[in-house]
């Protein structure tokens, strides 16, 4: 992974000299914000992991303290997640948008929520996989309640209660 290391203006003023230290900051810099290394602004990079909710117990979990104003979307990955419990069918609510489980078996819920944040339409590509998996997930609602003046996002689940899985949330410029 490239280093980043800042520019100071001192070394990009008027009289300040070009020197092969300053050329390879200008050289390395893109790369390091390119590829999100340490160190590099968070403003800088087009896309942000605000957080993770672990769906490992309860029948909601948030993730708050945010600031979704620099943001254009979101993008919420889906991995694992499952409520443990047969009988259904089991709904599963994110951000205002439903997601429902055909299936009437314990399944995990694995895929990709977009939310626009300027309008606050979204939708899935969240399915349920395993042995008895019905793969046809119904997006039930394409209007959520998030916008950039949002502070908090919550998952949440219909009946009994997570017990695997995790959402990693991403703003996007």
């Amino acid at each position: 992974m490239t280093t980043y290391t800042p520019i100071l203006n001192a070394e990009v003023d008027a009289e300040s000299p070009i020197t092969d230290l300053l050329l390879t900051r200008l050289r390395d810099n893109p790369l390091a914000i390119g590829e999100a290394a340490p160190g590099v602004p968070l403003a800088s990079l087009p896309t942000v992991l605000l957080g993770t909710l672990t769906t490992t117990s309860g029948s909601t979990q948030t993730l708050s303290g945010l600031d979704l104003a620099p943001y254009k979307s979101i993008r919420a990955v889906w991995d694992g997640v499952s409520h443990g419990i047969t009988g259904g069918p089991i709904n599963y609510t994110f951000a205002g948008l439903v997601i429902v489980s055909s299936s009437s078996n314990s399944n995990t819920f694995r895929g990709i929520v977009f939310i626009d944040l300027l309008n606050g339409n979204g939708f899935s590509t969240v399915a349920t996989m395993g042995t008895n998996a019905a793969v046809d997930v119904t997006v039930k609602g394409m209007e959520t309640d998030l916008s950039t003046a949002t502070t908090s996002i919550s998952v949440s689940v219909s009946a009994g209660s997570f017990d695997a899985g995790s959402i990693a949330i991403f703003g996007v410029k």
